[in-house]
């Protein structure tokens, strides 16, 4: 046997790192952090732009 048949720590951690389930899990939790920061968020810019979203859709008092 040599090196070379073994799959080494990198290209198994490349393997699990850039899988499907992985790469979805990421995006979702990435998606959501920035939509909750957005939604609850109190810099006037970001607030003013989802303000009518926050009322309308999540019930969410900001006054």
């Amino acid at each position: 046997m040599t090196n070379f048949s073994h799959i080494s720590a990198l290209q198994k951690t490349a393997g699990i790192t850039l899988s499907k389930p992985v790469q979805v899990t990421l995006y979702m939790l990435l998606s959501s952090l920035v939509i909750w920061t957005v939604l609850f968020s109190t810099y006037p810019a970001a607030h003013n732009t989802a303000h009518s979203t926050r009322h309308h859709t999540l019930g969410v008092a900001c006054h």
